[in-house]
């Protein structure tokens, strides 16, 4: 089966700013953020081996999401000077590395990664979503992982993972957010239901549909916020869930497989002065060879 890893794009980016504790320098200015990224890419195609590997990041415009709601992310602050002026860099790193960069106005990146992992799914790709953003916990499926660095080696998070890290499956994560909320995207859910109450009343009913077909059963004081909050709770389900029809373009070709192309990780290394990583390169590049060698051999 072919692997696909898709690389949130801004994730990565603010996880490498804030993990990188030494400050290497470029033209005078800070650049830790882009070594990070850059060790993040590395160690991405190092663990996953991808066929296919593409980078959605957020566009600058505002999305569905904010026409629906102004309120929606609205309590985020201006991200720092420092890591603003990095994000150019990233950019042209990932533009000289060869690798996708996807980005599509009016929707997230996680609606890119949504779309594209849902294509895979049914072309029979098994894809890999590199994020910390829970949020995509809700797409995953026999062959739609999540997967955050912890380490050396990545978590990986499957059906089981997700239950034990929120106690509900991957089918429930739009249901129980649309009840609990998301603070980081700035909407509640439904006032004074919380995660425990959530996860009991989708163990008891699986889903928000039929817990309102069964307000009846509830206990008092949790049916009369169901009863208050209903439209609400419908729209913060709206916001939670990632759109999966983004119009992007991107086949499943033999020309978009990812090879990596030493020479131009070696040029944007050797440029930007990051000559701790050419070694690792060269041992990306050795294992590949070897791989194909014995490919060819008929050892695998």
């Amino acid at each position: 089966m072919k692997k696909f890893l898709l690389i949130d794009g801004f994730a990565m980016m603010f996880r490498a700013f804030y993990a990188v504790k030494f400050a290497p320098n470029y033209n005078g200015k800070p650049v830790g953020a882009v070594f990070g990224c850059a060790t993040t890419i590395l160690q991405a195609i190092e663990q996953f081996e991808p066929d296919f590997l593409v980078i959605a990041v957020d566009a600058p415009e505002k999305t569905f999401r904010h026409e629906m709601d102004e309120n929606y992310k609205a309590q985020r602050t201006k991200a720092p000077d420092e890591f603003l002026e990095q994000i150019p860099i990233i950019m042209e790193m990932i533009e000289s590395l060869g690798i996708p960069k996807l980005i599509k106005p009016g929707f997230e990146a996680d609606d890119i990664i949504g779309t594209l992992a849902k294509k895979a799914e049914a072309q029979n790709i098994e894809s890999f979503i590199l994020s910390g953003d829970l949020d995509f916990l809700q797409l995953i499926s026999d062959k739609i992982h999540l997967a955050k660095f912890n380490g050396r080696e990545p978590l990986i998070f499957d059906a089981e993972k997700t239950f034990e890290k929120l106690g509900v499956y991957p089918h429930q994560i739009v249901d129980y957010k649309a009840i609990c909320g998301d603070s980081s995207d700035n909407y509640k859910g439904i006032p004074g239901v919380g995660p425990k109450t959530c996860t009991a009343l989708l163990s008891e009913y699986q889903n928000f549909d039929t817990i309102y077909k069964n307000l009846d059963k509830l206990k008092p004081k949790v049916r009369e916020k169901f009863e208050a909050h209903r439209e609400y709770a419908l729209h913060c389900r709206e916001l939670a869930t990632i759109h999966p029809e983004v119009p992007v373009d991107f086949l499943f070709t033999k020309d978009n497989e990812f090879n990596l192309e030493a020479e131009k990780f070696h040029a944007f290394f050797t440029k930007i002065g990051f000559n701790s990583l050419h070694r690792r390169v060269d041992k990306l590049t050795s294992n590949a060879q070897e791989v194909n060698t014995s490919t060819q051999m008929g050892l695998f």
